[in-house]
């Protein structure tokens, strides 16, 4: 087994780790929104994915209760991509 035969120096150990960075992000404008948001990921304002609606927001007790007579429990919704084999 090889072992080192002397221990590697804080200078050499950060020379290594130096392209262990964290890069910068990139951020696309969403077309219907305007809003930032990044690449191949769902806008969290709208929750739309692709032009498919992924996440429904949830509402506020105030408003179901006022606006409409759905359930808590319906209001939030996921949709999941289909399993293939």
């Amino acid at each position: 087994m090889a072992v080192p035969k002397r221990k590697t120096t804080p200078s050499k150990r950060n020379m290594r780790r130096s392209h262990h960075r964290a890069g910068t992000q990139s951020f696309a404008e969403d077309k219907k929104s305007g809003e930032l948001r990044r690449p191949h990921h769902i806008d969290l304002s709208t929750g739309m994915y692709r032009g498919k609606q992924i996440i429904v927001k949830k509402v506020k007790k105030e408003e179901t209760l006022e606006t409409t007579s759905v359930p808590a429990d319906e209001t939030t919704k996921t949709i999941e991509a289909p399993t293939t084999k």
